[in-house]
């Protein structure tokens, strides 16, 4: 059976997440609707991972089986993007072979959440966290520095799953992750302009083997925390170290939050 592997880019603002929901509209549930018709049979997708509502995505991956498809990859590219609602899209499609498993097959992914403190901008509003106080970058940067490596990050780990008696942490690999990338940079948005000069956006990248439930939205949170002066630096090492979730910050809002590539044996990450 043909087997293919898609790219897709969605603004996640209008989605209830990625995976299937009865009766919610979904990333996954879109897709599925619009490869059934193109197909006429039903068609389940596999996605390379779940993201939250409001959770936006540049690089997701997930795989399709098509026994009626006949022409090429491209050509399903084409006739999906042609169906697809305005928030979805198909950026990449091709052939591949039908044990590809988008999730397990994966060995990092790559986000990226943008923050824009004390910014009023409808252009931002779905793709920033802004927080009211100003952020010192060099903070943020020498507390995110802290999180590369294999450390138990049971104190960013959302939805129940980050406490000593979840089932997670009965896991032999429990909340265990290694992050290889964990930096935080000020980029230039001229979509949105402060003060008669474009805005100045702070972008947090995290590049790692797998992820817990809203690691990411937790790390920006606790950052953020450190970048207005309420922490120092060092209380992220606190946090890992008291490896519980009851201890650790706030929880950052979704729409800042971004899922930009999945990478695959012999993939090599970015280096900004």
């Amino acid at each position: 059976m043909p087997s293919f592997r898609l790219t897709l880019a969605y603004d996640g603002t209008d989605f209830s997440g990625s995976q299937v929901q009865p009766n919610r509209r979904t990333v996954q549930g879109e897709l599925e609707a619009v490869l059934g018709k193109l197909s006429s049979s039903p068609v389940r997708t596999v996605f390379a991972g779940r993201t939250d509502a409001g959770v936006h995505a540049a690089g997701q991956v997930a795989t399709a089986g098509l026994p009626a498809w006949t022409a090429t990859a491209q050509d399903l590219r084409s006739a999906l993007n042609a169906s697809l609602p305005n928030d979805l899209a198909a950026t990449d499609v091709e052939t591949c072979a039908e044990e590809f498993h988008p999730r397990f097959d994966a060995v990092w992914r790559e986000y990226r959440y943008w923050i824009a403190p004390g910014i009023a901008s409808p252009f931002l509003r779905r793709y920033a966290w802004s927080p009211r106080a100003d952020i010192d970058v060099s903070a943020m940067r020498a507390g995110a520095g802290l999180f590369v490596g294999t450390h138990d990050l049971a104190s960013f780990a959302g939805k129940g799953e980050g406490v000593p008696w979840s089932a997670r942490a009965t896991r032999p690999r429990g909340t265990t992750r290694t992050i290889f990338v964990s930096d935080c940079r000020e980029i230039t948005a001229h979509i949105a302009w402060l003060g008669g000069r474009p805005a100045t956006v702070y972008e947090l990248r995290v590049v790692a083997d797998a992820f817990l439930p809203r690691m990411v939205r937790n790390i920006v949170g606790a950052l953020v925390e450190v970048g207005q002066g309420r922490q120092h630096p060092g209380w992220i090492n606190d946090l890992l170290g008291l490896r519980d979730r009851r201890f650790g910050s706030v929880v950052a809002p979704p729409q800042g939050l971004s899922l930009c590539r999945v990478g695959f044996d012999g993939d090599v990450i970015d280096k900004c």
